[in-house]
């Protein structure tokens, strides 16, 4: 096995989480920024900072992997002729479109007052355009398209909220806003389940066709290996919002850690779900096209 062929799906694994990172603590900020301690508030700052600047050096290696796929070994990469070619290619085009997100997010969270989310929003939109624009996102065109943007959407509120609250049980104690925040937390999440859902359903109808190759395909059983997983996450998640969360009110210090431990078992499965996902979207073809 070449070794270009392992390092593509591990660079678009961790260009995928930076992602959702990235965009969900945005969203995070837009939902909850008038409950957010300075302390909370600033970690959000950092967390979007730090997610698009490492992006900026993903990207580009991921760009540089596009061609060395292209051209069948390594030495492609640093081949002008491959380079040339993965400029016209959709999937290095997808990069550049990723790394331009990438970049109109750093500049804000660096140089731009954060009340101007303008520019904020432009990037974010084309860091989730750039995961729909090519392989298994061009199927049925801008229908499928629509529901993979919809879909990260809904994923990236999750993926971009975790550590922010978890950072919350922490330093955002006192005064019930942990519990106002948490409380806050489920009733959006509520929203972003049923986009989630309908956007999902709707992906799998359209990749996996019929029951026989839900059932009886590559592609359709790790797609309900990752339901499964999934299922256990919004478990998890709906323990928090009627058991911890609402317990925050009558003893604040001891189920913030409960609630701490619980989201530390949501990332672990979250990360799963993400690397699943990652690698199918690579390496396996579904069976209807």
């Amino acid at each position: 096995m070449e070794l270009w062929t392992v390092l593509v799906p591990v660079g678009k694994v961790v260009a995928y989480i930076l992602s959702l990172l990235m965009v969900g603590t945005g969203l995070f900020i837009l939902h909850f920024q008038s409950m957010l301690s300075q302390s909370t508030f600033t970690y959000c700052q950092k967390l979007i900072f730090q997610s698009s600047l490492a992006g900026l050096i993903v990207a580009p290696l991921l760009f540089l992997l596009v061609a060395g796929n292209i051209g069948g070994d390594m030495a492609s990469s640093i081949d002008p002729l491959m380079i040339s070619i993965a400029f016209s290619s959709k999937a290095g085009q997808a990069v550049l479109v990723l790394f331009l997100g990438f970049l109109l997010v750093c500049f804000w969270s660096y140089f731009l007052p954060k009340q101007i989310w303008t520019v904020a929003l432009a990037g974010f939109s084309l860091i989730l355009i750039s995961f729909s624009v090519y392989g298994h996102s061009t199927i049925n065109g801008y229908s499928t398209q629509l529901l993979i943007v919809l879909h990260l959407l809904a994923i990236s509120y999750w993926v971009g909220s975790f550590l922010p609250l978890r950072y919350s049980t922490y330093r955002d104690i006192e005064d019930e806003k942990l519990f106002q925040i948490a409380h806050k937390f489920g009733i959006y999440a509520v929203y972003y389940i049923v986009v989630l859902v309908i956007a999902g359903v709707s992906l799998g109808t359209v990749l996996v066709g019929n029951l026989n190759g839900l059932l009886y395909t590559n592609y359709g059983q790790v797609f309900l290996f990752k339901l499964s997983l999934v299922t256990i996450l919004l478990g998890i998640g709906a323990m928090n919002k009627f058991v911890l969360v609402p317990n925050l009110q009558s003893d604040a210090q001891a189920n913030a850690v409960k609630l701490r431990k619980s989201i530390g078992r949501e990332i672990i499965i979250l990360a799963f779900i993400l690397v699943i996902s990652s690698i199918v979207s690579t390496a396996i073809e579904p069976p209807y096209k």
